[in-house]
């Protein structure tokens, strides 16, 4: 019984927690694609390499692959805008755009084109393919002309007052409905970024700035330093609010990766390496930067480190206490069911065999039946109504034979006998194909006349009345069950007699005193449980985007949970129970192990008819009758059956039934017949789960550990990953598309 009950509270734990891992999934991608959908363009990925030049400039390659949503408008020009100033950046020369999807090169431009003034056709024969750097200092709408060597600005030194410009470089793509990948790389030189100081020469470096509006899924990056710097004689630092790592290479090269960079986040290098003798940078200032630097990043770093732990402990927090919540009640929950399990355990070992009908009702045993063996198959309410229909055909109060009731009229069942009645039956072979498939109630004159000498039991004298009242409507004593059937379809009151059957049926087994309720803490706190773990699930899921959280935190919950609200038995039995438990289970085993009996002893029709009763309350009607042709061959002998079983209807039609081929009637005479990828989103929501937690520790508990990061003799970064610290590097890159 325990193990039934247990598999089924594992199946549907299981089925619960499938399917709320669908709904997470569902929700999660939906959460990162609304997260996507908020710009009509973004980018699947930018890479970009900087390498540093001898004489301070920079020269950057970056490849972007865009993403552009449907609009009303077809899309034509992408773009990146870049501030020119003289103290950071003077000029960008050396400029080539390739269309990596195509393999295309685009060749410059003169003139920047409006992509509203063409039509499809005119836009992509005489602009598209084309790339152009514009001045666009006073108007976006109305660019200036801008010549990288005539426009350049005069370098200043650092702190003095510069001067400015904004600058564009855009490209005319073919008109473009729509694109989930389109990849473009950009090489340019940036002039006059560095400056040399008497120790050491630094530089910013901005690919992105908080102006740019243009998120990003992932940003991948390098900066190389010239030949003869390395890890020890340099220092590299990254500066950005979004979930980075970072690593040093040998020579130098700074490697770092952001994930979701949202728009209006920025990413900033600041870089610095010893002067070499050989220096060759244009910018020069006279004083010590080294010691000034370090401590700035030093300071900077501690500043991000710690609102970088309030927050994450803030998350945690956040994170934790529905957890907590969620695991309490399940610990109770689970607590709970053990100890109702432990009540619902019988405690005596249960009779192997008992042979005699039990001291209870069929309506009564059909309902114990299912607290003994909750694995069997079947409805108890069925088995009730077939059950109690049999035993008023036992003790006489009605009779059933097989067929219609138009192929009895002119006969008086009431006084009729089963022998003679299958003669009948068998002499026609109408009558016979109408007994295969109908049966036809008698209610006996003793009903009317002495029911109280019919000693029924409360259920028993309720399905009379059913039946009476059945009778009434239809006029007659003698109907089949598709006149009662038809009787009944339209007759408002027949449910509150039917509900005083059930009524009955209830109030005997309840004067058993063989159960009492147990496990009803255990399924409510399972069921606060599962509140619980799925309130956890949407708030990992849906209000903070952590889906990871939801599958390795909510669903096991959950599943525990359910599992305890399932596997806690509603009933325990009392010692009276246990008493009535074994009679019900005995006698089941018995009847349907009845032919392995060698003493059985000599046929007894009543005692089979009550078999026959309790079978059906137990719902193994079938397996008994097979029992029975096992024990009893000679039941197969219309003969014999004549003359052995003809003062039991039940006994004498089951008998018969191979020979009429017939079925049961609505009352279910058993016996009467033959026979952005998954793995991406799980893989970046795991390592932002893990960063947080990371975050929240102490720094002396976390400064041991730089995953992702070589340590760093001289230099290198402070951290595994980038930190909040200042913007407002060289280029404040800032893009798009029109």
């Amino acid at each position: 019984m325990g193990s039934h009950r247990t598999a089924r509270a594992v199946i549907a734990a299981a089925v619960v927690t499938a399917i709320t891992a669908a709904v997470v999934l569902i929700m999660g991608f939906a959460w990162r694609g609304a997260g996507a959908g908020r710009a009509q363009v973004s980018y699947n990925a930018v890479d970009m390499r900087a390498q540093m030049l001898d004489n301070g400039d920079l020269r950057i390659t970056q490849t972007f692959d865009y993403r552009l949503e449907s609009r009303g408008t077809p899309w034509r020009q992408m773009f990146q805008q870049y501030t020119l100033s003289s103290d950071r950046l003077t000029t960008i020369s050396d400029i080539s755009v390739t269309d990596l999807t195509t393999g295309r090169t685009y060749t410059q431009d003169n003139t920047v084109h409006s992509p509203g003034s063409y039509g499809n056709a005119g836009w992509d024969s005489e602009c598209a393919g084309r790339w152009y750097i514009a001045d666009i200092t006073q108007s976006q709408s109305h660019p200036d002309p801008f010549d990288p060597e005539l426009d350049a600005l005069t370098a200043t030194a650092v702190g003095e007052p510069a001067q400015t410009k904004d600058v564009e470089i855009g490209w005319n793509i073919p008109s473009t409905r729509s694109g989930k990948s389109m990849r473009f790389e950009l090489a340019m030189t940036w002039h006059g970024v560095a400056t040399a100081y008497d120790d050491v020469v630094a530089l910013e470096w901005e690919p992105f700035s908080a102006l740019n509006s243009t998120p990003a899924a992932r940003v991948t990056g390098t900066f190389a330093f010239p030949k003869g710097i390395s890890e020890s004689n340099s220092w590299a630092w990254l500066h950005t609010g979004a979930a980075s790592e970072t690593t040093r290479l040998d020579d130098g090269s700074l490697q770092f990766t952001v994930t979701d960079l949202p728009g209006g986040e920025y990413i900033n290098v600041v870089v610095m390496a010893e002067r070499q003798p050989t220096s060759a940078v244009s910018r020069e200032q006279a004083g010590r930067m080294k010691q000034r630097i370090l401590e700035q990043e030093r300071r900077e770093a501690r500043i991000a480190s710690n609102a970088r732990q309030r927050e994450a402990r803030g998350r945690l927090i956040i994170w934790l206490i529905p957890a907590v919540l969620a695991l309490l009640l399940v610990v109770g929950a689970l607590i709970g069911a053990k100890r109702a399990c432990a009540q619902g355990r019988r405690h005596t070992e249960a009779l192997e065999y008992w042979r005699e009908p039990p001291d209870m009702s069929p309506a009564a045993a059909a309902a114990l039946i299912t607290d003994v063996m909750p694995g069997i198959q079947g409805s108890r309410d069925d088995w009730q109504m077939t059950s109690t229909l049999l035993s008023l055909v036992t003790k006489g109060a009605v009779a059933i034979y097989p067929g219609s009731a138009a192929g009895y009229r002119g006969l008086d069942l009431s006084r009729a006998d089963c022998v003679s009645i299958g003669q009948l039956i068998a002499s026609d072979p109408r009558r016979e194909a109408d007994a295969a498939g109908m049966c036809t109630l008698v209610i006996m004159p003793r009903v009317y006349t002495d029911r109280a000498g019919l000693q029924l039991c409360r259920s028993e004298s309720a399905l009379l009345d059913v039946l009476l009242r059945a009778s009434e409507r239809i006029g007659l004593p003698v109907f089949d069950f598709g006149q009662m059937q038809a009787a009944l379809k339209d007759w408002r009151q027949g449910y509150a007699w039917l509900r005083g059957f059930e009524d009955a049926c209830n109030a005997e087994y309840q004067a058993l005193h063989a159960t009492v309720p147990v496990g009803v803490g255990a399924r409510m706190l399972g069921g606060a449980a599962m509140i619980a773990s799925w309130l956890t699930a949407f708030i990992y899921t849906a209000a903070v985007g952590q889906i990871a959280l939801a599958l390795v935190i909510s669903l096991p919950l959950l599943f525990a949970a359910t599992f305890a609200a399932q596997v806690s038995p509603r009933q325990a039995f009392t010692a009276q129970g246990e008493a009535y438990a074994d009679q019900v289970g005995g006698l089941m085993r018995y009847m349907e192990d009845f032919s392995a009996f060698g003493d059985r002893g000599v046929f007894d029709t009543v005692l089979w008819g009550r078999y026959m009763v309790y079978a059906a309350a137990f719902g193994i009607s079938d397996k008994l009758m097979e029992q029975m042709e096992r024990a009893y061959p000679q039941l197969a002998d219309p003969e014999w059956a004549n003359v052995h079983a003809s003062n039991d209807g039940l006994v004498y039609w089951s008998a018969r039934r191979r020979a009429m081929r017939a079925r049961g009637g609505a009352f279910g005479m058993h016996g009467m017949h033959a026979g952005g990828s998954f793995s991406s989103m799980v893989s970046n929501s795991f390592s932002s789960v893990g960063a947080t937690i990371r975050d929240a520790m102490p720094q002396s508990s976390s400064s041991g550990s730089r995953s992702g990061s070589r340590s760093s003799g001289g230099g290198g970064s402070f951290r595994s990953g980038g930190f909040k610290g200042h913007s407002g590097g060289s280029g404040g890159g800032r893009g798009g598309a029109r």
